[in-house]
């Protein structure tokens, strides 16, 4: 009998409720909503299902443990050496989030072309202004950093609007969705030079860490809108602010930064010219479905032998 320790706040209630009965009679599922609640539990443990963080000193009690299951896509929050060292198996959710986050991403651009802040600013005031000036997303090109599933999706979304979209990949191979594929540091500056939106997706690794710092932000147009829904510590924050602060680009979206939650004291929260939200862009009422389905054929293909899906490399850290 497979023991399963489940350790989040998020509601797991349906993933057991639904479990198909093949697997319920071969595995033990307890869902505490933290580490501390599990106590005892993680000394048996198989299988940890996390958010996405584990304490190192979990993996030093939890001596049977064979598998690691994410219910986020991220897992830079994980001891990876301790977990390579131990030759345990991480597995994440990535695809969970391409649905709602590609939503998310078009409607940021289309709340800054149709400027949905002033509006509801002024509807809230009782003010009548029908000679506000809108943009549009019509004939407007869209660099993707990080062209992968979610990417993927963005860019089909914005091609319905007439966009055209540049992808920054590691290899700059084709794909689909995209009018042109770039990378290295030449594409990227070619993506940071001829788009109007920036949509950043990267996964926050050790080689993404601090991947856009100044002389990128420096490269985008004064009209330019920056959309940061990857990870905060993938460009330099100060070198962002400062760039809005002095008009260097038009405005910027963010729903993650280096510090979270932000603190009060960041000018961030301030500024007319940035969308801020509190690293939501991924949340959605359909989210468990989806993660539990990840998770269903996991725990078979353990069981019984098969390949596991979303199979983390340790080293690459993705």
């Amino acid at each position: 009998m497979l023991k399963i320790v489940a350790m989040t706040g998020m509601n797991l209630s349906s993933m057991q409720a639904q479990m198909p009965q093949d697997l319920q009679e071969r595995s033990e599922f307890h869902w505490f909503t933290s580490s501390k609640e599990a106590g005892a539990h993680l000394h048996d443990a198989d299988v940890i299902l996390s958010a996405g963080r584990l304490h190192p000193d979990i993996l030093k009690v939890a001596t049977k443990l064979q598998w690691v299951q994410t219910i986020s896509a991220g897992i830079d929050k994980l001891p990876l050496d301790e977990l390579q060292q131990r030759g345990i198996v991480v597995t994440n959710a990535r695809g969970v989030h391409t649905i709602q986050m590609s939503e998310f991403a078009l409607s940021l651009m289309l709340q800054w072309v149709r400027k949905t802040n002033v509006l509801y600013a002024n509807q809230q005031q009782q003010v009548w202004d029908n000679q506000v000036q809108f943009g549009e997303l019509h004939g407007k090109t869209v660099g993707i950093i990080g062209a992968g599933a979610i990417g993927e999706a963005v860019a089909r979304k914005a091609k319905a609007f007439d966009m055209s979209v540049i992808g920054l990949n590691r290899t700059g191979t084709p794909q689909p969705a995209f009018d042109m594929s770039v990378h290295g540091e030449d594409g990227l500056a070619y993506l940071l030079t001829n788009s109007d939106f920036i949509v950043v997706l990267l996964p926050s690794t050790s080689k993404t860490k601090g991947f856009l710092q100044q002389e990128h932000i420096e490269l985008m147009k004064p009209t330019a809108f920056f959309i940061n829904l990857a990870r905060g510590d993938v460009l330099d924050e100060q070198a962002l602010i400062a760039a809005l602060q002095e008009g260097k680009i038009a405005g910027a979206a963010l729903d993650v930064f280096e510090q979270e939650p932000l603190p009060a004291s960041s000018p961030l929260w301030h500024m007319s010219n940035v969308i801020l939200t509190p690293h939501i862009a991924g949340s959605s009422e359909h989210y468990t479905d989806r993660v539990s389905k990840i998770f269903y054929h996991n725990l078979r293909a353990m069981l019984d032998g098969g390949e596991m899906m979303n199979v983390v490399n340790l080293e690459e850290g993705y």
